[in-house]
């Protein structure tokens, strides 16, 4: 069996990002059942760390199952093809076939709907009523994840954009909160909404790349809809967007060395942000912005993460 190209297809350059949001939610649920009742987490320190085991690993087979579909899709609408900038997927070059790709993406399916299953058992076995919420809300993460590309291709449309923040900024963080916690910080859907923007620009990365192939292809992302230099606009708007929610939740933490500490992990986002916005960088250029600022965003998430637990 060759490993690599089921490696490519998982993207693996994705997954930081995926589980930066979830572990940011982690981080904000331990540190509000701390304050709460210290005891309880002490005490059952090996229960709230398997919780967080299957949550994470829940996430990212989620993220490798947005990666497989997203494969798939393209290659059948024709979006992924030799021109398009960026990785050659595993379709294009002919290391994998559609048949491969399928089998994949319905064993991490499974894979991720038991992981999930798991996770909200152990985090609600004794609360009925969201314990079937969650279990719907993850039906529709899996359906998200595949259908972006697949079936009702609403990554196509436009609409990738809320998806994204929704499930990777408000669902990793409130969600992942709220399992281990029981509760919902006003931090944490400032930090979710924080999250949700820097993953929407990150895919606004990839969008301007592709502008060109996309317009070609059909993909009527928000960058074709509002045209290149509508579109470096709106990477503009996100990203004040972020800094403003991030500002936000400092006021809530309400430390001067917290604000010190974001201030310097956000220069590699801001820094890819700009680059981006440069009306002069389209195309291939772009290409290696798409890791840094999903890298710089990762950063934030882990920042944050760590600020929450020291400062909060």
């Amino acid at each position: 069996m060759n490993i690599s190209k089921w490696l490519v297809a998982a993207r693996l350059r994705t997954l930081p990002l995926s589980l930066s949001g979830v572990i940011l939610g982690l981080f904000l649920g331990g540190s509000e059942l701390y304050r709460v009742n210290k005891g309880e987490l002490i005490n059952n320190i090996t229960f709230y760390i398997g919780c967080a085991f299957f949550i994470l690993l829940t996430a990212l087979l989620l993220q490798i199952l947005s990666n497989f579909a997203n494969d798939y899709g393209d290659a059948l609408s024709g979006v992924d093809n030799k021109e398009r900038i960026g990785p050659k997927r595993g379709i294009v070059t002919g290391a994998m076939t559609l048949k491969e790709l399928k089998i994949g993406i319905l064993v991490i399916t499974a894979l991720a709907l038991l992981s999930g299953i798991i996770a909200v058992t152990l985090c609600f076995y004794q609360d009925i009523t969201a314990l079937l919420l969650f279990l719907v809300l993850g039906a529709l993460a899996v359906v998200a994840a595949i259908t972006y590309t697949v079936g009702l291709v609403y990554g196509y449309k436009g609409l990738g954009d809320i998806s994204v923040f929704i499930f990777f900024g408000l669902v990793s963080v409130l969600g992942s909160e709220y399992m281990i916690a029981k509760d919902i910080s006003y931090l944490a859907i400032s930090l979710g909404a924080l999250s949700g923007f820097m993953s929407v620009l990150v895919l606004n990365v990839n969008n301007l790349r592709d502008y060109q192939s996309d317009r070609v292809t059909g993909k009527r992302s928000i960058v074709v809809k509002l045209g290149l230099k509508g579109g470096k606009y709106y990477h503009l708007a996100l990203l004040m967007l972020t800094i403003i929610v991030a500002v936000y939740a400092l006021t809530i933490i309400a430390n001067i060395y917290a604000l010190v500490i974001m201030l310097i992990a956000f220069i590699p986002l801001i820094k890819a942000s700009f680059f981006c916005i440069n009306i002069k960088n389209t195309d291939g250029a772009l290409d290696p912005m798409l890791k840094k600022t999903s890298l710089g965003a990762s950063l934030v998430n882990f920042i944050f993460a760590l600020v929450v637990v020291f400062f909060y």
